[in-house]
């Protein structure tokens, strides 16, 4: 009877010490939480809107781990095992953007965007030149190293153990690690400006920009080598003195801006080339300018965009331009300036020697 009695009590303190060392879960004992909070600016807001969603790409000790996809953009919360870590985001996903093309996501210090190519029937390139969309609005941002050690873990255990012998077991534990990371556009605005004397007879403007960067190198924070051309044929034209007939024409588009991270410098060599229909309907007009020392960057920067580049071609007193003095067909006005005219890109092809 003293030996069963003896088993029996040694089997208690036996199931009482188990009681007291139990694991946690595994996925507690091997993970911490980490909130990836995003620092928006209002500045970033297209339009003062956030994007629906956001996309980020966990690397682990250099390696990817995951992707994680989330319509909550302010933040974003994981469990990450040991080890130090780097964070980047894209707003959206890739799937979601129809002219850009994404590679090497999975490569922390290879992940790049780009634009795809595209054609056009008026624009006949040279040999070797890529004729590239214009990209789409989007941010990005990378987050500073961080680290989950061992010790995180081993006191979220603690933290565990001790809750169960106080009777405040009361759920999950965790060891929060909070990692700031702050979106930037990568879409820059392009902006050129071309006076023009005898404004008020052209039609319709089309151009070309050469030297344009292709793509844009997620976490450095910089554009890629590639390079191909953009169109602009999207202008509008102010007349600046109706008396002398002087004016100047407005063109936009959204471009990653110079490869190479470069900014404007004399030491580039883009060209624009412009051609211009003129009101009567048949005369097209063609003009090639070298652009590198005249782009500039200017303030304010249009909400949405990383920079503003402005390039401006003569002025109100010395125009960039002189088209021909032709008269409207009978019945029409003169200053009828219309930024798309279906005939002309229907019907004209254009070809400069780049």
């Amino acid at each position: 009877m003293k030996c069963g009695w003896f088993i029996s009590a040694l089997a208690v303190v036996t199931a009482f010490v188990a009681a007291c060392t139990i694991d946690p879960p595994l996925q507690l004992r091997q993970t911490a939480e980490v909130v990836v909070k995003l620092m928006w600016k209002i500045e970033v807001y297209p339009e003062g809107v956030k994007p629906g969603g956001v996309t980020f790409y966990f690397f682990r000790d250099g390696e990817y781990v995951q992707q994680y996809t989330t319509a909550q953009v302010d933040s974003c919360v994981v469990n990450l095992s040991p080890g130090r870590y780097r964070v980047y985001m894209i707003s959206q996903s890739p799937e979601e953007y129809g002219t850009m093309e994404f590679s090497d996501m999975t490569d922390f210090d290879k992940a790049r965007v780009s634009v795809v190519e595209t054609k056009s029937r008026w624009y006949t390139r040279a040999e070797g030149e890529i004729l590239i969309n214009n990209p789409e609005l989007m941010t990005a941002g990378v987050s500073d190293e961080f680290e989950v050690s061992e010790d995180m873990i081993e006191e979220i255990y603690r933290r565990v153990h001790d809750a169960k012998m106080n009777g405040t077991d009361s759920g999950v534990l965790t060891y929060t690690i909070r990692v700031p990371v702050h979106p930037q556009s990568i879409v820059s605005r392009y902006w050129v400006t071309i006076y023009s004397s005898n404004a008020d007879v052209l039609k319709a403007v089309r151009s070309s920009t050469s030297g344009m960067a292709r793509t844009w190198m997620l976490t450095k924070d910089r554009t890629g080598d590639e390079e191909g051309t953009q169109l602009i044929t999207d202008w509008k034209l102010t007349m600046d003195d109706s008396d002398t007939r002087i004016g100047h024409l407005d063109g936009y588009v959204t471009t990653f801006g110079f490869p190479r991270g470069e900014l404007p410098s004399p030491d580039r060599d883009p060209r624009l080339n412009v051609s211009t229909l003129l009101v009567d309907n048949e005369t097209v007009e063609d003009y090639v300018f070298l652009v590198g020392d005249k782009i500039v960057l200017e303030e304010p920067i249009p909400q949405g965009h990383r920079l503003l580049y402005h390039l401006v071609l003569g002025s109100i007193h010395e125009p960039a331009i002189t088209p021909k003095d032709v008269q409207p067909p009978e019945g029409e006005q003169l200053g009828g300036f219309d930024a798309m005219v279906e005939e002309w890109e229907d019907g004209a092809s254009l070809d400069i020697e780049m």
